[in-house]
């Protein structure tokens, strides 16, 4: 009794035999989603809060993707061998291109125990991150590119899958070997706008354990219905690549929810993005 009944063998193409021949079976748990927001109030947001550093739209979505895990922690996992564990911070990973010696680098930093944080104090610290990593400071950074140059590429590969073995599966500390602690955090974003790209689905990265990965593109101007009317505004697609073994559809809908409306009403989350301010307004008052 077969599994599944079938009738005659088919007459493979040409293509069809080279594509069953060049994959095997998916294996990839990458879940893709995108929401087309417009951007004009979250700009115009931005550039009435008054720090030393100004914050950016990427600040933005950073603390907006840190709240939504606070809120819905059941996405703010790291898996351990064949199990979901709770992280017990939200950390969020920015990358960040660098130019060395004629050539380009991704490299990046992470924003820590996001959770209280405001918008000024992730831009300010987001710059201080930057230099380091613009001036060789970064000595975590330091110890990737010295094995990364020293390793041929054959052995890269091993020595990664041994890393992630340790670090991971058995969840043991590297840094006395100068290898930085839960590197990546709960989600990692890429603003890839200012280079004029307006849209990608950023692949999951196995070597860093985010349940989710997001993008951010470059703002455009769009057709976009409002009430019953068709008007042209200024939109911005963040990209969301979800890890399907962390999450289902339910819990991707209800971060996508939240973020959507935190991002069009940054008034109505003033205390979550500028906690300082508030709090000096109600001590004043």
């Amino acid at each position: 009794m077969p599994n599944v009944p079938t009738t005659e063998q088919q007459l493979l193409t040409s293509y069809r035999k080279i594509s069953i021949a060049t994959w095997s079976h998916p294996r990839d748990p990458s879940t893709y989603s995108w929401l087309e927001l417009p951007v004009e109030d979250a700009e115009a947001f931005l550039k009435t809060i008054t720090a030393d550093v100004r914050p950016s739209l990427t600040h933005y979505v950073a603390l907006i993707v840190a709240n939504c895990l606070d809120t819905y922690p059941q996405l703010n996992h790291v898996l351990r061998g064949r199990n979901l564990y709770r992280r017990a911070s939200t950390d969020v990973f920015i990358t960040t291109l660098l130019k060395k010696k004629g050539s380009l680098d991704l490299s990046g930093f992470v924003l820590k125990e996001m959770t209280g944080k405001g918008l000024p104090e992730l831009a300010s610290e987001s710059k201080r991150l930057t230099e380091v990593l613009k001036d060789g400071t970064d000595k975590g950074m330091q110890q990737v590119q010295q094995v990364a140059m020293r390793v041929p590429g054959w052995l890269f590969g091993p020595l990664m899958r041994i890393q992630m073995f340790f670090q991971y599966t058995l969840n043991l500390s590297l840094e006395a070997m100068g290898i930085p602690d839960d590197r990546f955090g709960s989600v990692m974003i890429s603003n890839f706008g200012p280079l004029g790209i307006e849209n990608a689905l950023v692949p999951l990265s196995p070597y860093c354990r985010c349940p989710v990965i997001m993008g951010i593109g470059a703002p455009k101007k769009k057709a976009v219905v409002i009430g019953d009317e068709v008007v042209v505004r200024k939109c911005v697609t963040i990209s969301f690549t979800f890890d399907h073994r962390y999450a289902d559809g339910a819990h991707g809908a209800v971060l996508l929810h939240r973020f959507e409306k935190m991002f069009l009403n940054p008034e109505q989350y003033r205390s979550i993005f500028l906690p300082e301010s508030t709090s000096d307004k109600g001590a004043s008052e």
